[in-house]
């Protein structure tokens, strides 16, 4: 690996945002970057969709449509409400193939803008107008993002549910917001979340640390870091996956834990150097056998991070590439059970650059 030094300092400088991200240039509200519509924050966005599903008639025993390609976890949102999950196939473009007929209708569908790109909606429109569904937009990758027409994701659908923790450094945070005039649920009992609230100040601090220590060696530190919590971790087990997709595991809180720290970033500085760390990938891994996801940029998202497609006897030197310029590299998503045994090629080759730690 080698030294920050050896890194050209304009590469250097962007890759540290990763680590310890610019701080905001002005005050600024939740409501600028969010599109219109009735609103309600949580500390996580699956309580976010647990919400988007009551809203949408979701309870027991409905079933519910969610992509293949998506987090285990997901899954507890549907858990919580005694509903179930149905899958849909999801192609190596990341576009949602919905069944023409058969089975029985769901009470909401789940589309999900993938690394914040926009998910294409008509196949989702054409089966809401037949079943009569709900058309829920899962934007957890997309704050910020927009579609061509310049449309805010999560603003597409009946309910887009949003989570501010996977674009800015905040210790959480889901937004769930209404479109089609439904009725907000009633809202659950909430309970401070200090456990979260200290992890988040601790990162923080070594933020602030990494920031100084320039990208390689804070990727090499906290990968170390990593290797070391791991050593005292179990292996996990199908029963603790299982408890994955059943169980959310803290409370929803008030608008104020979310408030009170997500205005200390910089929404337009997060989009240009996420924009400018996608740039990066591109040109750093174009001479390398990985496939990328999205060839182009569109002109209004400001992605996740860079996703590829990756064969396992591949990703040793797509590693190494990345980590020359203090770049990790990630394997997503962790599947739901169901999916994973027989989960196609595509599925399992997905790997993505993260633009934030």
């Amino acid at each position: 690996m080698i030294g920050d030094a050896l890194l050209p300092a304009a590469d250097a400088a962007l890759v540290c945002t990763i680590y310890d991200p610019p701080r905001a240039r002005r005050a600024w509200m939740l409501s600028e970057v969010l599109p219109e519509g009735a609103t309600r924050y949580y500390s996580l966005a699956r309580w976010a969709l647990v919400d988007a599903l009551r809203a949408s008639g979701v309870g027991p025993g409905d079933p519910v449509l969610v992509p293949g390609l998506v987090c285990r976890e997901v899954l507890a949102a549907i858990s919580v409400l005694g509903a179930s999950p149905a899958f849909y196939h999801v192609t190596s473009q990341l576009g949602a193939v919905l069944a023409a007929d058969g089975g029985r209708s769901a009470k909401a569908v789940v589309a999900v803008n993938y690394f914040g790109f926009p998910q294409e909606l008509d196949t989702f429109r054409q089966y809401c107008a037949r079943t009569g569904a709900a058309l829920i937009e899962d934007n957890a990758h997309g704050l910020l993002s927009r579609d061509e027409s310049g449309q805010w994701l999560g603003s597409r659908g009946d309910a887009g549910v949003f989570s501010f923790r996977k674009t800015i450094a905040v210790p959480g945070g889901g937004a769930l917001v209404l479109r089609r005039r439904q009725e907000m649920p009633p809202a659950a009992p909430v309970r401070p979340v200090r456990r979260v609230l200290l992890r988040h100040h601790t990162k923080q601090a070594c933020r602030r640390v990494a920031g100084r220590l320039g990208p390689v060696r804070a990727a090499a530190a906290i990968s170390a870091i990593r290797r070391v919590r791991q050593s005292f971790v179990p292996e996990s087990t199908g029963s603790s996956h299982r408890d994955d997709e059943t169980r959310i595991p803290i409370a929803p809180d008030p608008p104020a834990f979310v408030s009170r720290h997500i205005t200390a970033a910089d929404p337009a500085l997060e989009s240009e150097r996420r924009r400018a760390l996608y740039g990066l990938a591109s040109r750093i891994l174009e001479a390398a056998d990985a496939v990328p996801v999205y060839p182009r940029l569109p002109p209004h998202v400001v992605p996740y991070g860079y996703p590829v497609f990756a064969a396992p006897s591949r990703v040793p030197d797509i590693t190494a590439r990345l980590a020359r310029h203090g770049l990790p590299l990630l394997r997503w998503p962790d599947l739901p059970e169901a999916v994973a045994s027989a989960a196609p090629e595509h599925y399992r080759h997905l790997m993505v650059v993260p633009f934030l730690w």
